[in-house]
């Protein structure tokens, strides 16, 4: 009987048709893999590679530290990393970034579990799952490095995938993936955290709402920075997944903006339509980084004082607006145990009995709107909390960490309409956008374009890792913001490692790099 390699790996290298580097542990026959409990075996492993999203210098860390959002500055002898942080805000790093590195091994092996999971005869649904799931990271790879990777099933384990596919060829295997997977997945998922029909139908959203740019590629593979022609049709196609979504009856934007992010958000929230699933105290996943990599070494809990909003993002909302912030007490889990209050954190800052805090040298901790990317001080620098600390266990929280949100839904929609697709239900995307406002706290706009929407989407998603990929779509990517000259179009793709060039002889690195 032929014997498959049942590969629970780690991947150093993923080809182009060339090379595979895997470590292959252990071997099981073809009926002992494609049993139920062999094959949920690797359906968890496959959806463990979705845990470093919570972490702050993976996927995260690209998506945001390179927008218009974040910063991470030096401060004294603390935070500089050999520029690394630098390098992401200025658009100056190369192709010996770790965090580019990191990310690319993390993604590509959730790649490879998931499409492992196809050899191993799994039943429609866990088909559905595992197909889905490729195509989530997939397209995660697709938006940074402007490559597709998969391997079909019953194909020989010891070879390279048959798959490699370029971006214009790329978004379209995506949307395929997805539409196929989209028929089997069940209405609410199989497991905490599970695919869904609603999980498929976002994902095309974006797959769709981001072809144009994909498309937009040149000859030498190079990205380009717009502006991007959105197909009609496409953009029509995004507003019937979304109303599909809407009329499934299964989510509501919350009445408290922080319920999607708080403790136990998975009963709280009717909005998370995709989250990484996070068991308190199971040590899985690094969604505690969300108050760590921002919060001064004297808070509670303590942080590593790390990284900054950008103060326009802080001054474009309103004072009624609740996505600016609520006080700690406002939050059971909180009061009473800390001083830090929930969203963005500006001057003085105090401890749980309402004591004014200090820096180490002994200064009133006073966060600032101003800040240096090479000579912050302690206090410099707006923080930003947006997941309530569990207290139970700050260290392995109970948060979950939110990948895809209605409210999102919501927004891709209205700006679908603006792009020229048709809605059957008659709703303008201004009505979209302020009814999504009232909720919030804020007051309804007079008019909508998609500067403006640009904006609304920053409001609604600040530090949630879509930035980048909205700021390129929408064609700021490259201009210049706080801190950070006009960049060149090289970076709206990252380098892809030497390693994986220098066993991959047909994997061509991306220009100017």
């Amino acid at each position: 009987m032929k014997k498959y390699l049942l590969i629970f790996m780690m991947i150093s290298s993923f080809l182009s048709c060339t090379s595979l580097d895997e470590e292959l542990e252990g071997t099981l026959t073809i009926e002992e893999a494609s049993t139920a409990g062999n094959v949920e075996g690797l359906l968890t492993a496959a959806y463990s590679s979705l845990n470093p999203f919570g972490s702050q210098d993976r996927a995260w860390a690209l998506a945001e530290h390179t927008s218009d959002e974040v910063a991470g500055p030096t401060r004294g002898p603390d935070w500089d990393d050999g520029g690394a942080w630098r390098q992401l805000h200025l658009h100056t790093w190369n192709t010996t970034s770790s965090f580019v590195i990191n990310t690319w091994n993390g993604l590509l092996e959730g790649v490879f579990r998931s499409g492992l999971i196809l050899q191993f005869n799994p039943n429609p649904e866990q088909e559905a799952e595992a197909r889905f799931l490729r195509a989530f990271y997939n397209f995660w790879i697709l938006d940074n490095w402007g490559h597709v990777f998969s391997r079909e099933p019953n194909e020989d384990l010891t070879l390279p995938p048959s798959t490699s596919l370029e971006r214009a060829e790329g978004i379209d295997f995506i949307i395929s993936e997805l539409e196929a997977a989209l028929v089997n997945l069940p209405d609410n998922p199989a497991r905490p955290g599970g695919a869904t029909k609603n999980a498929a139908r976002a994902m095309l959203m974006k797959a769709y709402l981001n072809k144009a740019v994909y498309k937009a590629t040149g000859a030498d593979g190079a990205a380009q920075k717009g502006p991007f022609t959105f197909n009609v049709t496409d953009m029509s196609t995004v507003i019937g997944y979304a109303n599909d979504i809407i009329n499934s009856g299964q989510y509501r934007l919350d009445d408290d903006y922080f319920d999607a992010f708080r403790p136990d958000n998975s009963s709280l929230s009717s909005e998370n339509i995709f989250f990484v699933s996070t068991t308190r105290g199971s040590n899985t996943s690094n969604n505690q980084s969300r108050w760590f990599m921002t919060l001064h070494y004297n808070q509670t809990p303590g942080g590593w004082n790390g990284f900054v909003a950008l103060s326009d993002l802080y001054d474009s909302f309103e004072d009624t607006d609740i996505r600016r912030g609520l006080p700690h007490i406002d939050f059971p889990e909180m009061d009473g145990k800390t001083g830090v209050d929930v969203g963005f954190l500006i001057g003085q800052q105090y401890d749980k009995d309402s004591v004014a805090l200090k820096t180490r040298p002994g200064a009133p901790l006073v966060f600032t709107k101003n800040f240096s990317l090479t000579a912050s001080d302690e206090a410099m620098g707006l923080r930003v909390v947006k997941y309530p600390i569990d207290f139970e266990n700050f260290n392995n929280p109970e948060n979950d960490y939110a990948l895809i949100r209605f409210a999102d839904v919501l927004l891709m929609k209205a700006e679908a309409i603006l792009r020229g697709g048709t809605d059957s239900q008659g709703q303008s995307a201004l009505a979209i956008v302020n009814d999504l406002r009232t909720v919030r706290g804020a007051s309804a706009l007079g008019s909508l374009d998609l500067t403006e929407l640009l904006k609304e989407r920053s409001r609604e998603l600040y530090w949630e890792g879509w930035r980048r990929n909205d700021q390129i779509r929408f064609g700021t990517y490259l201009n210049a913001f706080q801190q950070k000259p006009v960049s060149t179009e090289k970076f709206l793709l990252f380098p892809i490692p030497p390693d994986v060039l220098s066993v991959s002889p047909n994997l061509k690195q991306n220009p100017g790099y």
